[in-house]
């Protein structure tokens, strides 16, 4: 039986710049500029593919949810689930291309999306598009791993480290994309365009992998029985947490006793989990890495910032539903947005060095505080154009923050040794997620009880005794005239516009109390993560060397199996 860590087949003599980063990761050979170019197309087109279809589902779910006659808790499952697989993938990913190798888990995994986008055309019932889009879930983790590598061929060796950071930050396009185009594709094929996009796309990538294959890389053995019971647990755990973080406020917090059971539950697995992690000899997880305030304190700040950049997708999105704005309406912010993320990214791949680090990490989480106090001025006469400058910040700095963040977390787990490799990809992808989730959730149910909130209020104010409220009723019951001759409809229907003006204007304030919540939290977080960059750099002082900033990529090919 093949000992954990062996090299499986033979290692070409490979120069010193094109070995692999690390076991699974491909070779970085010298290919000529055209080859470079295309490849760097490619992983545009595959970040994007990921990115897209998730967000043309989410974006467009009320469309959906009336074309399958949902209700909006079954309408919740279809984002939900996908995530609930997508976060668990990654427990196994890393080891499928070190044993495997990188053409096959390209071509396998690709392949399976494909299926399943192309599947979604054809089966247009609730619960086959409920396994598709779990079936979806699951090809789409190995999708940004995919980018990251053909952008690492685009590149010379000496940009290693902005190749990476375009790589990962190239997925943040599709959330944008998607309110960019989605009016289009709803208005020509209904909710089968949004579909037929993602399939095509997903067709094209699986095309262009056959046409330019990554090149090899290194195989090792390195899957073992025990990790099965690992990712029953730990991915039913954390499918878990993300099906009560998706439907908590949907379903509300305390009126589904399920929500208990699974959180419960969730925390039992993971507890397993962990103990059979800690005493394995090659764990999935490394538990005693995972155990340190470094690491603690790095997954904490990227939940954080998670979190406060919900600002766009609960915040800003919800008020313009309050609204009333169509999404015609918004086409133009978003294109504004799409902008400023790929902004964001390009500026972050071209500066990000050890001393642009902190100063980049800091910088996002500033922007993000500036762009919520500003939005926190919101009334109902708020127009697309008022949020431009707002959420071309939000979006720059969501970009911007990607980069340093990840490649911090590469710097610690260099000190600590590739062996943990799956524990820096697993965290780093539940940190993202959780965060961003939990950020959704608190956020949408913060604005669901100051809405009721501030509803009371206003309406404690309005009594029929008050000539002014007494005159508005009647000016509105007049508008009804033409078309109702009955006085007390007419007055009805004046309660009743009263009524939802007052509902309005109610979640207006509430979103405005949203974002004071974000930018008095980023504010906070700024100033903690100043604090840990000044103690870290006081600390790497006094020892005499360096903070662990973004390292280049190691350039050896001998496999790093053993955890440190």
């Amino acid at each position: 039986m093949p000992r954990h860590g062996e090299t499986i087949g033979q290692t070409p003599d490979w120069l010193p710049h094109e070995r692999p980063m690390m076991p699974g990761s491909p070779s970085t050979p010298d290919f000529p500029l055209p080859f470079r170019i295309v490849h760097g197309l490619i992983s545009l087109l595959i970040g994007v593919t990921g990115s897209l279809g998730t967000a043309l589902i989410s974006v467009n779910l009320p469309a959906i949810q009336g074309s399958l006659g949902l209700t909006p808790t079954q309408g919740a499952w279809l984002t939900t689930i996908y995530i609930m697989t997508n976060i668990s993938m990654n427990l196994l990913l890393v080891k499928y291309r070190q044993q495997f190798g990188i053409r096959r888990f390209t071509l396998v995994f690709l392949s399976l999306y494909t299926v399943a986008a192309f599947a979604h055309l054809f089966l247009d019932n609730y619960p086959m598009a409920l396994a598709l889009r779990a079936i979806s879930g699951v090809g789409a983790a190995a999708l940004s791993a995919l980018a990251m590598f053909y952008m690492l061929q685009a590149f010379p060796a000496s940009f290693r480290m902005g190749a990476l950071v375009l790589g990962v930050g190239v997925s943040q396009l599709g959330a944008p994309l998607a309110r960019v185009i989605s009016t289009g594709l709803l208005d020509a094929a209904y909710w089968h365009g949004l579909y037929a996009l993602e399939a095509c796309l997903a067709a094209a990538c699986l095309a262009a992998v056959l046409l330019f294959r990554l090149p090899h890389g290194v195989r090792i053995h390195v899957f073992e029985k025990t990790d099965v019971l690992t990712f029953a647990l730990l991915g039913g755990g954390l499918g878990l947490v993300v099906a009560v973080l998706g439907l908590g406020r949907i379903v509300w917090w305390f009126e589904a006793p399920w929500l208990g059971w699974c959180l419960a539950a969730a925390v039992v697995m993971i507890a397993v989990a962990s103990l059979v992690e800690h005493g394995r000899v090659h764990p999935l997880i490394d538990t005693r890495w995972v155990a340190t305030g470094a690491f603690l304190r790095f997954c904490l700040n990227i939940a954080l910032v998670r979190l406060i950049l919900s600002e766009q997708s609960v915040g800003a999105a919800g008020l313009m539903n309050a609204l009333g704005l169509a999404a015609e309406q918004q086409r133009l912010l978003y294109g504004v947005v799409l902008l400023a993320t790929i902004a964001g990214v390009v500026v972050s791949a071209t500066t990000l060095n050890q001393k642009t680090l902190a100063p980049q990490f800091l910088g996002s989480i500033l922007l993000i505080a500036v762009g919520a106090f500003l939005d926190a001025r919101a009334t109902v006469l708020t127009a697309p154009v008022n949020l431009y400058l707002s959420q071309a910040l939000l979006a720059f700095a969501a970009a911007m923050f990607l980069g340093p963040a990840f490649m911090f977390g590469i710097g610690q787990l260099l000190t600590r040794g590739l062996g943990s490799i799956i524990t820096f990809s697993v965290m780093f992808g539940v940190a993202q997620n959780l965060g961003g989730l939990f950020g959704a959730s608190l956020l949408g149910t913060l604005q669901t009880v100051r809405a009721q909130h501030h509803a009371v209020y206003l309406a404690e104010h309005l009594t029929g005794s008050d000539p002014a409220v007494a005159a508005t009723l009647q000016a509105y019951g007049g508008a009804y005239a033409a078309t109702q001759g009955d006085p007390a409809f007419r007055a009805a229907d004046g309660v009743a516009l009263l009524t939802q003006q007052l509902i309005q204007q109610a979640n207006i304030l509430a979103f405005n109390d949203v974002f004071r919540v974000i930018g008095i939290i980023a504010v906070a977080q700024f100033f903690y993560a100043a604090l840990l960059f000044v103690l870290l750099a006081v600390r790497m002082k006094r020892q005499g060397g360096q903070a662990p900033a973004p390292p280049s990529p190691p350039t050896s090919s001998k496999p790093a199996s053993e955890p440190a």
